[in-house]
């Protein structure tokens, strides 16, 4: 057996390695199609991202990764927008569901307010807060 070594800034190369193996294993076990990536993005006259959202779509779901919005731009309807553009685009592919985690330090309350069911806690994640997993029947 191979020695394990902990390494502290890792190769993207190996992560992403990481990545495609487990994707191909589940590609492998269900027959689906491979997964297929996405991003909204608000963008300035320079077009520089001001706002996003990411997203993957696989076996008729879609996960969302990460969402976005330059401070300055916050409490403006922007982060709905993007979620409801993310939404349309989960169906336009053919998903029935959409889930995502995220932290209650950063926007507790906000996922349900746009019809997402809280379907998993882990509480002190981080440390005083909780992780949130979500979903939304489309």
């Amino acid at each position: 057996m191979p020695d394990l070594v902990v390494e502290d800034s890792p190769a993207a190369a190996d992560i992403a390695l990481l990545e495609e193996q487990v994707a191909a294993a589940a590609i492998a076990a269900t027959g689906s199609a491979a997964e297929q990536e996405f991003g909204i993005f608000a963008r300035g006259d320079d077009g520089r991202a001001l706002a996003g959202i990411s997203g993957i779509v696989w076996g008729g779901y879609c996960e969302l990764e990460a969402t976005w919005v330059e401070e300055s731009l916050r409490n403006r309807g922007l982060a709905r927008a993007l979620i409801a553009g993310a939404e349309t685009e989960a169906r336009r592919r053919g998903c029935t569901l959409v889930i995502f985690h995220a932290y209650d330090l950063l926007a507790r309350g906000s996922y349900d307010r746009l019809g997402y069911e809280t379907v998993g806690v882990i509480n002190d994640c981080p440390a005083g807060s909780a992780a949130r997993w979500y979903r939304k029947v489309l």
